[in-house]
């Protein structure tokens, strides 16, 4: 098995900052304790791998910019606690992240922010980017520029991004339509879609049509509705169909909107509505435990985040066998017992 540096660190009672920065020659270490590090090393039959190598020659650091649609989105705030623990477990190489935050999903505000961000002297942009052509323009226009672009979260097709970290959001929207089909093959569903501006939206309500008309032909999609990732406005989109349409049984909700079209559903007391969602945030623990939720998929927000400035970093130092131009996530079914004994 290989020697790692850690290992070393271990032996020769020193971090594995200090052995990382002896045996790749960055500085900061007194002469004779390098000289010791290195022989430790050598006996111990150390081989640097291709990152170490690669590191070995970064002249400068590197510096994130992360632009995320995270104000009032509980959401992303795991999505932005991996990515600064990333950056921690980086530090030693001195990787910076400057974090430009954004409400709602306007392409015209999130083209301003990626101006914001681009005048802050970064190497990297890492963005959820919505579902536009003048996005994917400016995409273009920046890598073309010899910035590289990453996308998290959310993806966006036809451009020269370098790596999306994510989930399969046609899979998830397959999961969703298996889950339904499990409790009432002959559901009557009302969809909530959050946004149409982000791709993975249009994904998940994709795999989940292609499935229910593949192999759940007695589910019936009563009706789309659009609430803009706004409690309200789907409080009021939901009330109004569920009082026209009294045959619903099942509502699938694609993004956010959840609390308002719980509350909707709790007011319609004629029968028993299942919902299917995404993730596990605060709200959605709560509206688990009061009965109102029966099954989320969840898309692992910590990992994204984490692994996003993990491959940020294998780009940056053009560590070949590290880079990736896609990291999926697992999709995560749970049920009520998965957060409650």
């Amino acid at each position: 098995m290989a020697v790692t540096i850690k290992e070393i660190a271990e032996y020769a009672n020193v971090s594995r900052g200090t052995v990382d920065r002896a045996l790749h020659g960055r500085g900061g270490v007194k002469p004779e304790v390098e000289r010791r590090i290195r022989a430790i090393a050598e006996n111990m039959g150390y081989k640097p791998n291709s990152v170490a190598k690669a590191l070995s020659n970064l002249k400068k650091k590197m510096t994130i910019g992360l632009l995320l649609p995270s104000v009032k989105n509980l959401f992303f705030a795991d999505l932005i606690r991996g990515a600064m623990d990333a950056k921690k477990a980086l530090e030693d190489y001195g990787v910076e992240i400057k974090l430009v935050e954004m409400r709602g999903y306007d392409p015209e505000e999130q083209l301003e922010k990626i101006e914001e961000i681009l005048n802050q002297k970064i190497d990297i942009l890492a963005l959820t980017p919505f579902d536009d052509p003048r996005i994917a323009k400016k995409i273009d226009e920046i890598v073309k520029s010899g910035m590289k672009v990453f996308t998290i979260n959310s993806d966006i097709h036809g451009t020269q991004r370098c790596c999306y970290i994510g989930t399969d959001f046609v899979n998830s929207g397959k999961l969703a339509a298996g889950l339904i089909g499990l409790m009432n093959r002959q559901a009557k569903v009302l969809v909530v879609n959050g946004s149409p501006q982000l791709l993975s939206q249009s994904q998940r309500i994709k795999g989940f049509l292609d499935t229910i008309k593949g192999r759940y032909p007695g589910i019936h999609v009563v009706d789309v509705v659009v609430c803009n990732e706004n409690d309200y406005r789907a409080y009021d989109l939901v009330r109004e169909k569920l009082k026209n349409n009294i045959e619903i049984d099942m509502v699938y909700i694609v993004g956010e909107g959840i609390c308002g079209t719980c509350q909707a559903i709790s007011e319609f007391q004629r029968k028993r509505i299942d919902v299917v969602c995404y993730d596990d945030v605060a709200h959605t623990k709560e509206l688990f435990y009061e009965g109102k939720i029966s099954a989320t998929i969840c898309q692992q927000p910590y990992q994204q985040g984490y692994h996003a400035v993990q491959q940020c970093f294998n780009w940056f130092i053009e560590a070949s066998d590290q880079m990736k131009d896609t990291v999926l996530l697992e999709n995560v079914i749970k049920i009520r017992e998965s957060f409650f004994e």
